[in-house]
Order: C-alpha cells, then structure tokens, then sequence
C-alpha cells in the first residue's frame, strides 16, 4: 500500500448534443517514419537544388539563397491552391 501508485483515469468530456464529435488528430501521428523524414528533407532537397542551378549565374550566396527559398515556398502555395480548389469541386 505504501509503494502502490494509483492509476490516473482519463475522463474523457461529452459536450451536450454532439453525438458525432470529432477529436483533434494531428496527420502527422498517421505517417510513418519515411514519410515524415520526406517531408522534412525533400523540400530541403529541392531548394538545394535550385541553389546549386542559381550557382551558375555568379549571384551573391544569400541572394541565391532567398530565391530559391521563395521557389520551394511558391510552388508549396500553388500545390496547396491546386489541391484545395479541386477539393471543392
């Protein structure tokens, strides 16, 4: 008795006339390891890429540097618009 822990109960809260609630999942704890190692380092990947193509035209580093930040951030944006008009449709 000295020694024993008691168990902790999660009480779980029912909000009144909600009979199909949904919980707040996160997406991430569905993927797996590889999956979520690529979303990490392909867009990584890819703005090295544009910066190793921008070396070729002698720009300053952290000029190289932005642009293809901004590349890799606009082609995010327009997947994301394009999967969230053909989402409504």
């Amino acid at each position: 008795m000295l020694f024993r822990r008691n168990k902790i109960k999660e009480n779980t809260k029912k909000l009144p006339f909600r009979r199909n609630q949904s919980y707040n999942t996160s997406g991430w704890d569905s993927l797996s390891i590889i999956e979520q190692f690529c979303l990490l380092f392909l867009p990584c990947l890819l703005c090295f890429l544009f910066y190793t193509m921008l070396d070729m035209t002698e720009m300053i580093w952290w000029l190289r540097l932005i642009i293809s930040a901004g590349i890799v951030g606009g082609l995010m944006g327009l997947i994301t618009l394009i999967v969230n008009y053909f989402h409504e449709i």
